[in-house]
């Protein structure tokens, strides 16, 4: 069935739009880094008590099988139906520019755990959605066999996963990312690795700080974080 000459027009433009988010780093980066979150939640999400059976089951000449059951959430099986389908949850994200540096991440619209999100500093629409998306699909086409071979051992945090698979691995990231990702509209990696810093700075002065502070003092402009 041929299409129409307005149908080869959007088909083009959007190919167009495609190949320039191909060439757009932060894009990549950090929809590689959102696939990672959205994956490793989903693992989360499984019982561990949950097993399978992996292994060969053909018969030895003495009788028996050599199999062994691990969870079922690190399994071969549940990785790879997860990675065809995870690029699926890229429109429950938006642009988030941080207004000072102009960097470009990707927060989540939608509660995981039904908080109120903030959505300020944001930008939604629906070639947003598709370029992440597009973006998600070709980190996955090639690196799939390294995603699952990563998720099926357990041990690694979230920035861990991220700086294996986006830094090492496929090289689309060029920063490791913060140990703590904030996935909230209003909220960035940078503001992130600010509060980690602040809070094992407070707990390396201890109480003999706080008790510095004079009785019923508010904290001063500089301790207080503020949402971007």
């Amino acid at each position: 069935m041929l299409m129409s000459f307005g149908e080869v027009l959007t088909v083009f433009a959007l190919f167009l739009a495609f190949c320039s988010a191909k060439r757009d780093a932060e894009l990549y980066c950090g929809a590689c880094h959102v696939l990672v979150d959205e994956i490793d939640y989903a693992i989360k999400q499984i019982d561990p008590r949950k097993t399978i059976q992996v292994g060969s089951f053909r018969v030895d000449p003495k009788g028996d099988q050599k199999t062994w059951e691990i969870p079922y959430a690190r399994s071969e099986v549940y990785l790879t139906e997860l990675v065809e389908t995870v690029c699926e949850r890229m429109n429950q994200y938006a642009q988030s520019t941080n207004p000072q540096t102009q960097k470009k991440t990707y927060v989540r619209t939608s509660s995981r755990n039904g908080e109120t999100l903030s959505l300020s500093n944001i930008s939604m629409n629906q070639d947003i959605s598709k370029a992440l998306r597009f973006a998600c699909e070709s980190i996955i086409e090639d690196f799939e066999d390294d995603i699952v071979k990563l998720f099926s051992k357990e041990g690694p945090k979230l920035h861990e996963l991220q700086n294996s698979l986006c830094l090492d691995t496929a090289e689309l990231c060029t920063e490791p990312a913060a140990e703590k990702q904030v996935t909230k509209p209003g909220e960035n990696a940078e503001t992130a690795e600010a509060e980690t810093t602040e809070a094992e700075t407070i707990e390396t002065e201890g109480t003999e700080t706080e008790s510095s502070k004079p009785e019923g003092s508010q904290p001063e402009a500089g301790e207080i974080h503020e949402d971007l």
